[in-house]
């Protein structure tokens, strides 16, 4: 194995240890809060009835695989650091990459045969559930990775983007977005409150376990064209300028930290992408099982869209960090925003088409273009990771060699 040796200056020492101890104690927490979590979940199902423990088990399960899942190699690389234990270049064979992509296939195939039984075992659709949202970002972050081709971009490292993504971002992320969605909900039942028939809803609606999650609640919420609006700014606009900032937080410390080249900065930038989609799918995707392979399946997508953009503010803070280009910060946040945007436009309409419209054509006809639209997304990011990605590596051989020949 290749290994990849760390300099030996003292402030450069200092700062490793501090980061060494931080990713630790990160990882550690993550797997305890998470367990904790969950055992609170399970037992406040247990105590109401026997039927919402078997409800509770998939998200319960789903919050501690993230959490365990990356806060444990997370903190195994923080402690073999710790003792001075050199990392590896990340690298994944080619063969190793195919029989994960078999593996993927067969955990969407086997996780809908599961969902399709009824009734279906409580435990039985997790395992497929993990290993189905959480495979695409790891391709993604791997491949990406072999194709840079970058010698000092090592497995610890990787680990240390996706804890950063995964904890760190979506943490940061998930405040701010409670907050606004306290107000939006606040927003929306006044908007409601105001028309006729929206006011007379709400007097009839009784609050009770579930009541928000009522089909007839809310199909009347989705058909008020105010609720509609304030979906879409919050979802298209207010969620990227949220959490794109907070994906680029881990590149951006991991450059005011260090002086790595811009390819390294690129990949911290899809490992924490990495980190928040495997996170952000693993935990919503086991919310709802009605159509769990479509989101299965949709989810390689979402997690191209964080894995791209999160890469594309990672050059950017390579570009402003060690050439000074600043301008090409802005316009990287400013490109990623908009993606991000799009693809939450396009999956809320989804959503919107599938509740709030009766079964018909105009239904049919709006969700398969949605999907057909979030297809079209799919591909252009994994494409535009590509290209990105081989740009990189062959400005990175160029600069070698021509640093080489001035020699």
């Amino acid at each position: 194995m290749e290994t990849v040796s760390q300099p030996t200056t003292s402030p450069h020492n200092h700062r490793r240890k501090a980061a060494l101890i931080l990713a630790l104690v990160t990882g550690l927490g993550a797997c305890c809060s998470t367990l904790t979590i969950a055992a609170c979940g399970l037992g406040v199902a247990l105590i109401q009835q026997r039927s919402s423990l078997a409800d509770a088990v998939l998200p319960m399960f789903s919050i501690v695989a993230a959490g365990t899942g990356l806060g444990l190699p997370l903190a195994w690389q923080a402690i073999s650091g710790l003792r001075g234990k050199p990392s590896g270049r990340l690298r994944l064979p080619l063969a190793g990459g195919w029989v994960l992509i078999v593996v993927y296939g067969l955990a969407v195939a086997g996780g809908q045969a599961v969902v399709n039984l009824r009734p279906s075992p409580p435990l039985a659709l997790p395992p497929f559930h993990v290993a189905a949202l959480a495979l695409p970002p790891l391709l993604l972050l791997w491949g990406t990775a072999g194709l840079v081709n970058d010698q000092q971009f090592t497995w610890r490292q990787s680990w240390s983007g996706l804890g950063g993504g995964a904890f760190g971002a979506v943490g940061l992320a998930f405040l701010i977005e409670a907050v606004l969605l306290a107000l939006g909900v606040a927003i929306a039942v006044m908007v409601m409150a105001l028309s006729p028939r929206g006011s007379v809803e709400l007097r009839n609606w009784r609050p009770t376990p579930g009541g928000l999650a009522d089909p007839a609640f809310l199909r009347s919420l989705l058909r008020n064209p105010a609720v509609i609006l304030g979906l879409l700014v919050s979802v298209s606009i207010i969620v990227p300028l949220i959490e794109e900032p907070a994906k680029s937080l881990v590149p951006a410390l991991v450059g005011a930290w260090q002086t790595p080249t811009v390819n390294r900065l690129f990949l911290w930038g899809v490992a924490a992408g990495a980190g928040f989609a495997i996170f952000e799918g693993v935990v919503n995707g086991g919310l709802n099982t009605e159509q769990w392979g479509l989101v299965a399946l949709l989810r390689v997508g979402s997690s191209a869209m964080h894995c791209f953009a999160a890469g594309l503010t990672g050059w950017g803070w390579g570009e402003a960090l060690t050439r000074h280009k600043w301008r090409r910060l802005i316009l990287a946040y400013g490109a990623a925003v908009v993606m991000h945007g799009i693809w939450n436009a396009v999956s809320i309409g989804m959503a919107v088409a599938s509740e709030a419209l009766d079964p018909g054509v105009a239904q049919n006809a709006l969700v398969a273009a949605s999907i057909g639209g979030l297809v079209l997304l799919t591909i252009g990011a994994i494409v535009a990771l590509i290209i990105m990605a081989k740009r990189l590596s062959v400005q990175a051989t160029a600069g070698q060699l021509e640093l080489a020949s001035e020699v």
